[in-house]
């Protein structure tokens, strides 16, 4: 009987663990308190806001990286379409004042 792990929270840590004990031969066991997994890979809204806690930017994305191969253990990273967005976070406050963080390097550099 292959013993058995209880993992307390469904984000992106938890369902890892669970993947990697699994694949090495124990039982697991994930509980979350959320109605859905994903842990801070969700979003809410407030006050008119939707707060995207998703993953906006994931390390090791691109093919030859040293994470990709982390990354394709778990997922078929060839499946995924990865978007590299113009803009890589945005926030904004409630009195129309906004910071853009670019994800090319000069234009950031420009908007500073």
């Amino acid at each position: 009987m292959p013993q058995k792990v209880i993992i307390i929270g469904a984000g992106i840590a938890g369902l890892s663990t669970g993947c990697y004990l699994q694949m090495n031969g124990f039982e697991t066991e994930i509980h979350e308190m959320h109605n859905l997994p994903g842990g801070l890979c969700t979003s809410w809204i407030r006050q008119g806001y939707t707060i995207d806690g998703c993953i906006h930017w994931l390390v090791g994305s691109r093919p030859g990286n040293s994470l990709y191969d982390a990354w394709n253990e778990l997922v078929d990273m060839k499946k995924l379409n990865i978007y590299n967005h113009e803009i890589y976070y945005l926030i904004e406050d409630g009195t129309g004042n906004s910071i853009r963080f670019y994800n090319n390097i000069d234009k950031l550099e420009k908007s500073c």
